[in-house]
């Protein structure tokens, strides 16, 4: 058995301005810094053993910024989708530019291909096989994955068994926290988008 803290990291400019990141980077705020010292706080009492993080600088500036004392292991399977030419975007940008493309990934995103960008099938394959990796790894470990949130909303559709369209459901705030445990490659989901460690 492995219990897991996946984490989305701290809020950047781009979330700010409401803009798709996907696989492009953008400064964490310094309020996100501030936050990050509310979550280490919240996890420096977890025991945790192991720290894996996406590595896109967001996501590993998060971890690192979380000072656990830990090696942080660098995973590219744990990058966010890649959205292609809707990257720097706003919402409104892609719902005018590419109304049919956003429409399509709303109501079919397992049939979603990005232009410029990647399949969200092969996204949640390569996702699901870089966490059940980790997870055949090791035994009876506290692991701390830092990502994004469409990943965290991919695998949580996958413990669920869920349709991939109710990822639109599932809210994941900067710097939320999910925990699950795991067990005979059975996922158990204990919370979901657990934010009570921030001030606000």
């Amino acid at each position: 058995m492995n219990t897991y803290y996946i984490v989305r990291h701290g809020k950047t400019i781009w979330n700010q301005e409401h803009r798709t990141q996907g696989q492009k980077d953008s400064p964490l705020t310094e309020k996100a810094k501030q936050d990050i010292v509310l979550l280490r706080e919240r996890l420096k009492n977890l025991n945790i053993d192991l720290i894996y993080s996406s590595d896109l600088k967001r996501a590993h500036e998060t971890a690192n910024l979380l000072e656990l004392g830990l090696d942080i292991h660098l995973e590219k399977g744990f990058r966010e989708i890649d959205f292609g030419v809707w990257e720097g975007m706003t919402i409104d940008l892609i719902k005018s530019n590419y109304s049919e493309l956003y429409e399509n990934w709303k109501e079919n995103p397992e049939e979603t291909t990005f232009i410029g960008g990647e399949n969200m099938t092969k996204a949640m394959e390569r996702i699901q096989k870089t966490f059940w990796n980790i997870d055949q790894m090791h035994s009876g470990k506290n692991i701390l994955i830092v990502c994004h949130a469409m990943v965290i909303k991919l695998m949580l559709i996958h413990f669920l068994e869920a349709p991939m369209n109710k990822m639109f459901n599932i809210h994941q705030g900067n710097l939320a926290l999910n925990k699950i445990k795991t067990e005979n490659k059975e996922p158990k989901i204990l919370s979901i988008n657990d934010m009570s460690h921030l001030e606000d």
